[in-house]
Order: structure tokens, then sequence, then C-alpha cells
């Protein structure tokens, strides 16, 4: 399953959000089911003073941000897909026929990163 493809990829600190029902069939079918076990995937990391675990970023976004950020990039870019997280630095992962590519809103341009979602994680 890819929950455990992304867990592994980061080393088990990863944090898992109370799953939802998700009959949105504008959101691809994979996003739907692991958003039905997990309403997003968050990195995690200890804090080094207090030994406290600490979400830092998404790696998986909610229900919500995955709207939220579709509809901003389709609005704002004319970009089609899903998108479904980020580099981190302001470019989203989206989703379109099955493939992941990462857009750059600077140069306006898409590269492919993964032929699956699998692909990925892994």
């Amino acid at each position: 399953m890819i929950i455990d493809l992304i867990n592994k990829k980061y080393d088990g600190q990863i944090s898992l959000n109370n799953p939802i029902v998700c009959e949105d069939n504008s959101i691809p079918e994979l996003l739907r089911e692991i958003l039905q076990k997990t309403n997003g995937i968050q990195e995690t990391m200890i804090h080094h003073k207090t030994g406290e675990k600490m979400e830092i970023g998404w790696i998986v976004y909610s229900y919500d941000e995955i709207i939220y950020a579709t509809n901003y990039y389709k609005k704002e870019y004319g970009l089609s897909g899903t998108v479904f997280s980020d580099d981190g630095a302001g470019n989203p992962y989206y989703i379109f026929d099955d493939k992941i590519y990462e857009y750059d809103p600077i140069d306006n341009e898409s590269y492919l990163k993964a032929e699956s979602l699998d692909d990925f994680f892994a």
C-alpha cells in the first residue's frame, strides 16, 4: 500500500490523520483511497531539545487542501490535474493522467517526476 511506501521513504517520521469518506470523483482513485485511510499525511521530526514529535510539512495534503490547491492552480495558472502536495519551496506536485508532475510557477513549466504515485514515493 502507498502509505507503507511513504512510511519507509520517510523512515517512519510521518503522522496520519483521521480518515474521511471521500466520494469526490474529481480526485484520482488512489488519492481517494489514501484519504479514506488518512486525511493527509504529514512529515514529522523530533524536536532536538524537548524530544517532542512535531509536524513539519505535508507529504500528502488533506482533502480540503487538495481541493484548495487544485482550484488555485487551475484558476491562476490553468494547471490541469489534481494537486496533492508540494516540494516545500512553492512548487506543487500534481496528478494528471495517472502520472506525477511538478509545476514551476516561475517558469510556467511542468516536469514529469514519476509514472505513478507508487513510483513517486518508492
